[in-house]
């Protein structure tokens, strides 16, 4: 797929790539690079993650007990959804 970038430097992205990753008008979407290549990445609500951890901690009898998550990784975590 492909698409062309106009002078505002905007790019549409094409509407099978929007259906494929279930990009809704609105929404927030990521850009990841490596070297040449990019990689779009669709955004998660800070409410569905902490939902989605709420889940999985209760189903695995963790929910409630403080963390031993490394500062580092909460930092990167905080970083990546704070604007979500």
């Amino acid at each position: 797929m492909y698409a062309t970038v106009t002078s505002k430097g905007q790019v549409t992205l094409p509407a099978e790539l929007r259906r494929l990753l279930g990009i809704q008008p609105g929404q927030t979407i990521g850009f990841r690079t490596d070297g040449q290549r990019v990689t779009v990445e669709t955004s998660t609500s800070v409410e569905d993650v902490r939902t989605t951890l709420e889940e999985a901690t209760r189903q695995n009898g963790t929910w409630g007990q403080t963390s031993s998550t490394p500062p580092a990784w909460r930092a990167t975590a905080v970083e990546r959804y704070a604007n979500s």
